[in-house]
């Protein structure tokens, strides 16, 4: 890895890895860590996991394998969105990271070990909070709901509560679990009016989330806030400031916190320190939901969002719109080259993602079927297959990279600071691959980025269905229209595959040329030397047929003991020659095979003229009255040689 010192001039390589569903707080603070990396001309190498609570265990690990791509050693410096990742399978996967990591790392507002840690004071906004309740608004019954179990965030929110009440001589009334989440907050809120459990004067909620969804649920059981109780939150995120009510809540400084993340782990670069550590303040925010007036700032994004409402609903909608018509031009793409083929118009016309972004997915995604090989949610290959790359409002050729590449064609641009996001595909229990964007992290802002990715995931899981049902269909009809004893075409197949043939090359206005091979004596053969040997006479006269003619010519077995060869006419060659050739190559492979009878076959033919309007039973009809003679004179001479024969 090139470092500052080094011969490339560039400045540094920072890795951030983050929960991607925290949206707005990846919006300020990736703006501001970008701010400050370009001043450095620093890359930035954004990785993205889309993991929720109630995730299965299967389709969490599919969706975590995307931090599998961070390799500390190719960074100056990681930064940790520790407070996105709200699980304990993601905290150990970015401890893991950490542990493994001989570059500076920076966690922000949770204590990881062997990390710095830039974050926000916790306790002095709910201290405050709690204290404008009991003074301002009377209150003296409060309900924390809290976050996850063993949080710190949560757990100092909490503290600075109870502090707050025994400072005024109260204690906490009850707390009620919300893991941070809208759904599980609204659950345990309808458990506990269905309980009839008292209403408290306020819940307090460790965040925004929590909030919206005791507000929501309360007003669907008839109970209204202000009006019956309070309800506060934290972060003031944008879609609590557009709620009726505003809730109020705890502002944190994201803005500054982020930058100075970034300058922390450059001022740590060749000087790890993760003891150092840097707390921003958090300050209250009286509004709506607890009573009190919201500012004109709250105002003024409420009525933003009013007036933009329609638009960012039929932006959503056109979405799925723009999907639904992909999957119409791909329902029936047989294979990555015709996928990329239909992007190119399909894909190409949207630019969803900037001007540059990659689709990257295993190598053996289409090829390799589950009963083959499953694919599981482990490791990304060494090798992977780029199915579409949108460079400079280009589509690019279909091609593989290495994965140590990160960013398909990666290259350090001197002069420039570029932003790089990564993000997993997955299904379930099954890694698909990633999602490369460049210069385009204001995706990460909109949460219909994640609905993009579910659309192409479930686009190209549908793909790979139909490509594998296509192949066993294949293979049943192959099965269908196949003799099992030759391996040629059986009579169906004939019918199916070497009458279009004939059409084809009729339309064309090509003479063709109808061969008919039958056994002479076959029942003499299964009936003195038994049916294995009358297997083996029909295996020899397949084998004899097909090495008689063109390699381009169609043949099969048309009967029991019946054969049938179809190709282009050559003027050249005559039938006696085709017969010589037939008679040679059954003598010969008769004895390779050791066959201890007298194995014979006549060969008759039909010229097929490109204004013949018969059908394929027509020619063989045909052919089989040339063959007549041939017959006659071949049964005779089987007759004499066993008349001569000692028994």
């Amino acid at each position: 890895m090139d470092t500052a010192s080094g011969t490339s001039g560039r400045k540094h390589r920072i890795a951030i890895i983050a929960n991607g569903w925290s949206s707005e707080f990846l919006e300020v603070t990736v703006e501001n860590i970008r701010r400050e990396a370009e001043k450095d001309q620093s890359d930035l190498f954004i990785f993205v996991t889309f993991k929720l609570s109630d995730n299965s265990p299967a389709a969490a690990k599919s969706q975590l394998e995307i931090l599998d791509l961070v390799h500390p050693e190719d960074y100056d410096g990681i930064i940790m969105f520790a407070n996105t990742f709200n699980s304990q399978e993601e905290h150990q996967r970015i401890r893991q990271i950490i542990e493994s990591a001989r570059v500076p790392v920076v966690s922000t507002e949770l204590h990881l070990p062997g990390a710095a840690l830039v974050g926000t004071s916790n306790y002095q906004g709910v201290y405050d909070l709690a204290c404008h309740l009991i003074e301002e608004h009377d209150v003296k019954n409060v309900v924390f709901v809290s976050g996850y179990e063993g949080n710190e965030e949560s757990a100092l929110r909490k503290k600075a509560l109870e502090d707050a009440l025994a400072a005024h001589d109260l204690k906490l009334m009850d707390v009620m679990p919300g893991d941070f989440g809208y759904y599980r907050t609204a659950r345990e809120t309808n458990k506990w009016l269905d309980e009839k459990k008292p209403l408290p004067d306020a819940f307090v909620c460790a965040n925004d989330h929590m909030a919206l969804g005791l507000i929501s649920t309360l007003h669907k059981r008839g109970i209204e806030v202000p009006r019956d109780l309070i309800v506060t939150g934290f972060d003031q995120i944008r879609e609590a400031q557009v709620s009726c009510p505003i809730v109020a809540t705890v502002a944190r400084d994201w803005a500054d916190m982020a930058a100075a993340a970034y300058r922390e782990v450059v001022r740590q670069i060749g000087h790890p320190d993760p003891s150092s550590e840097q707390i921003f303040g958090s300050r209250f925010i009286p509004s709506e939901s607890c009573g009190c007036e919201p500012d004109e700032e709250a105002r003024n994004i409420r009525l933003d969002k009013m007036r933009n409402h329609y638009a960012e609903s039929s932006e959503t909608s056109m979405v799925d719109f723009f999907f639904q018509e992909v999957q119409v031009a791909m329902a029936k793409i047989e294979s990555k080259e015709q996928f990329h083929e239909c992007a190119k118009t399909t894909l190409g016309r949207r630019e969803f993602f900037g001007n540059d972004y990659c689709i990257c997915t295993e190598p053996g995604f289409f090829e390799t079927d589950d009963d083959q090989q499953p694919l599981e949610p482990t490791c990304f290959s060494e090798e992977m297959d780029v199915l579409y790359e949108f460079r400079n409002r280009e589509s690019m050729p279909l091609r593989t990279f290495s994965v140590s590449e990160i960013y398909p064609g990666y290259q350090y641009e001197p002069g420039k600071s570029n932003v790089y996001v990564f993000s997993p595909m997955s299904n379930t229990n099954m890694v698909i691959g990633y999602l490369a964007i460049k210069n385009y992290p204001d995706i990460l802002y909109d949460l219909r980025f994640k609905r993009w990715c579910n659309n192409m995931e479930t686009l190209l899981i549908t793909m790979r269905q139909y490509i594998f049902a296509q192949r066993a269909n294949r293979k049943l009809r192959e099965i269908y229209m196949t003799d099992f004893l030759t391996g040629t075409y059986n009579r169906t197949g004939c019918e199916k595959i070497l009458y279009p043939r004939i059409l084809a090359e009729k339309a064309e206005g090509n003479e063709m040329l109808l061969l008919f091979a039958d056994i002479n004596c076959m029942k003499v053969i299964n009936d003195e030397y038994g049916h294995l040997n009358g297997d083996l006479a029909i295996k020899a006269t397949a084998q004899a047929l097909r090495s008689s003619v063109p390699k381009d010519w169609l043949f099969g077995r048309y009967g029991g003991d019946e054969f049938v060869a179809v190709g282009r006419r050559k003027a050249a060659q005559t039938i006696e020659q085709y017969r010589k050739k037939f008679s040679e190559q059954l003598e010969k492979i008769s004895k390779r095979l050791k066959v201890n009878f007298y194995l014979t076959a006549s060969l008759g033919f039909y010229i097929i003229k490109p204004d013949d309007t018969g059908d394929i039973e027509d020619y063989i009809r045909k052919a089989d009255v040339s063959m007549y003679e041939e017959k006659e004179l071949a049964h005779q001479k089987i007759n004499e040689m066993k008349a001569l024969s000692p028994h």
